[in-house]
């Protein structure tokens, strides 16, 4: 929190996510020996690491389906389908999970065509949103003072279209065919962020995170200022005037974006890669983000065998000189499955050792 309130802080915090790297050497049977029948929190108490706490906090923000909404899950070992039924229509999707099922990817969206967009409209809706209160305190007592509560705030705009509705390609000529009728759905996305971020003023988080993935091969310039600009001003200002700050999930190629970052009234980035992950060098990204916080900015390329310890802490010690003490060190995006993760121990000791 002294980060973001600008207060001196005693040293650098180090919060890699290690979530990916986690589930998937469990899953294949690969663990370290060291960890081998240990949970994820044990692993970070022994490289003296923090996590990120929306990994435990998001499951504590409930999306709640309407009444004359049904929706149906089937699973099987390879993927999971979702079914949809409202009275006006119904929506399918399926996700193909990864090889370890530790994680899923969209291989047919909800929206097929424009045709689909009334049927989503009445299921957004319909929707609403809860806080549940008692998990919270339930997790808060799990993490205690190993991270600041935070919470991820789901795609905002046309950032929900392309990656969670309807997929780039399709999502794309939409926009150029069907301006109108991509636009009204918007509207509707923006009447139900409105009750979202109406009950995340409430909640107990000093700090959101806007789930948004932007790379500006998803999202050009041009529709970056069309959409996503004015979306992120009206909500951070109410953000802000919560007494809350709020980061962004910039995880790809961001070159040509970062002029905006400053006017969209975030406080940060997060994630971020720098090159050779992105297309952005330490110094680029530094006189792009101005005053701004920056979380993580490690490439998580660096933690793999085909970097060196020497070549991972000279790239640390750039970062830190940049960015120090606007900086909340972390791996963007995660650690690879195949990443060194005694790195991570080195890292936490470099950053021990580094004076403000």
């Amino acid at each position: 929190m002294a980060v973001f309130e600008g207060r001196k802080t005693d040293r650098l915090l180090w919060q890699p996510r290690l979530h990916h790297w986690y589930g998937v050497n469990k899953a294949r049977g690969t663990l370290p020996r060291r960890y081998v029948g240990r949970d994820i929190l044990e692993v970070y108490d022994d490289l003296k690491a923090s996590p990120r706490g929306y990994h435990f906090y998001d499951q504590t923000l409930k999306l709640l389906e309407g009444e004359n909404v049904k929706l149906a899950t089937k699973e099987d070992e390879n993927s999971v389908h979702t079914k949809y039924m409202t009275p006006i229509g119904n929506l399918t999707q399926v996700e193909k999970k990864n090889i370890y099922a530790t994680g899923r990817m969209r291989i047919e969206y909800l929206l097929k065509g424009v045709e689909d967009f009334r049927v989503l409209s009445y299921i957004v809706r319909n929707q609403r949103f809860e806080f549940d209160e008692e998990l919270f305190k339930e997790i808060e007592g799990l993490l205690d003072d190993r991270c600041e509560p935070l919470l991820n705030i789901p795609w905002g705009s046309i950032m929900r279209l392309l990656i969670v509705y309807m997929g780039f390609e399709k999502g794309t000529v939409a926009i150029y065919k069907h301006r109108a009728e991509v636009e009204e759905l918007l509207r509707v996305f923006d009447e139900s962020d409105s009750d979202l971020f109406d009950l995340v003023a409430k909640m107990p988080f000093r700090i959101v995170n806007f789930l948004d993935n932007i790379d500006e091969g998803l999202i050009s310039p041009t529709l970056f200022t069309k959409y996503m600009m004015p979306y992120y001003r009206r909500r951070t200002k109410e953000i802000h005037q919560a007494g809350k700050f709020c980061t962004s999930h910039w995880d790809g190629k961001v070159k040509g974006l970062l002029a905006f970052a400053k006017d969209t009234g975030l406080d940060g980035l997060e994630c971020v890669p720098p090159s050779p992950q992105g297309n952005v060098s330490v110094q680029e990204l530094r006189v792009g983000l101005k005053n701004m916080i920056l979380c993580d900015g490690i490439p998580a390329t660096h933690f793999l065998p085909t970097s060196s310890d020497l070549e991972l802490k000279r790239f640390v010690n750039t970062l830190v000189e940049s960015f120090s003490p606007r900086l909340i060190v972390g791996i963007s995006d995660m650690m690879p499955p195949d990443g060194e993760i005694e790195r991570a121990r080195m890292i936490g000791k470099v950053l021990e050792d580094y004076r403000i």
